[in-house]
């Protein structure tokens, strides 16, 4: 739907262009200005065993990783010691082109594990309300808030035996 002052012409020339080569085409980012890019792993529902109350028996199990370039803002880290030893927390944000997960067929949720600067992420908010010129049609980005996850938490990768 486009109006007087934006029309579709300009969404698809100027917004989609700029962005894709801002931040790159979907995993190839190496073509874009910023090249930052994570690994997003979605929980297989089918693979993952449930006890008698539905929840994950033995830890969740994950599909292959997506690699998808996006934004990432993360905040300080905080450090919390108590009777169990000191403990690392982190918040980060990550920005993904609403246009690139249709490209891709690809979704995400909360739940779903993102792997950047050697850690891992779990997803607990997804905000897509970022609209181009106040347009509902014009749905520009989904925006993930998440919280940095023990990598002992995660069936992801093979731990190495010492």
């Amino acid at each position: 739907m486009a109006t007087r002052f934006l029309s579709n012409r300009d969404i698809d020339n100027v917004f989609t262009r700029v962005n894709k080569e801002l931040i790159g085409d979907l995993v190839n980012s190496k073509d874009g200005i910023i090249n930052q890019t994570v690994k997003v792993y979605k929980i297989s529902a089918y693979d993952t065993a449930t006890n008698l109350y539905g929840e994950a028996a033995g830890g969740k199990r994950f599909k292959p990783g997506v690699n998808i370039a996006c934004l990432i803002e993360s905040e300080d880290f905080d450090f919390n010691t108590d009777e169990f030893g000191p403990d690392l927390r982190q918040s980060a944000t990550f920005s993904f082109l609403r246009q690139t997960l249709i490209d891709l067929s690809f979704v995400v949720e909360i739940g779903d594990i993102i792997d950047w600067n050697y850690a891992h992420w779990e997803i607990n908010g997804i905000n897509e309300n970022q609209l181009v010129g106040g347009q509902f049609d014009n749905n520009w980005a989904a925006l993930c808030s998440s919280h940095l996850i023990r990598r002992s938490n995660l069936q992801i990768e093979r731990m190495r035996s010492i």
